[in-house]
């Protein structure tokens, strides 16, 4: 597996992987929001390369207070289960936020489909919201502290 940073031929790509996680995973109102995201982000974002095929992303951003960073937009093809992509995107990005040496904490928002995935890492549900992200799809707000 090879993860490299996003380049704007992969937009169509990550698009038909985002919807593959549609609705199981991500609302259909996030498809417009993550397709913007895509053409307008400047921020740290990665993709995973398995077999010469994209098979996930990820990225992070450092917020305004210098302290504080946020894991954004982290998926995986669900065809590509059970080959390590998420962990190795999500250790990619804490791996460079690492390196920021006035961050302490990192905050991630998901939802009750992934939020286990970020326990895995030290992230700690900090507080719940039903129906966030769409109806069925709760919001986990989750903090890892460095």
């Amino acid at each position: 597996m090879t993860i490299r940073p996003y380049r704007p031929a992969d937009h169509e790509t990550l698009l038909r992987l985002f919807v593959k996680n549609t609705p199981t995973a991500f609302g259909e109102n996030e498809i417009a929001d993550y397709a913007d995201f895509l053409q307008t982000n400047t921020n740290p974002y990665f993709v995973a390369e398995y077999a010469g095929q994209l098979v996930g992303a990820c990225g992070h951003y450092i917020r305004a207070d210098g302290i504080t960073a946020r894991i954004v937009w982290i998926f995986t093809d669900p065809d590509a289960k059970g080959l390590g992509v998420g962990s190795a995107l999500l250790r990619n990005s804490l791996d460079k936020i690492c390196q920021e040496p006035a961050v302490q904490t990192i905050e991630c928002q998901t939802s009750q489909v992934a939020y286990q995935f970020f326990e895995r890492f030290g992230f700690v549900v900090q507080h719940t919201e039903p129906d966030y992200w769409a109806t069925g799809l709760d919001l986990y707000f989750m903090i890892a502290t460095l």
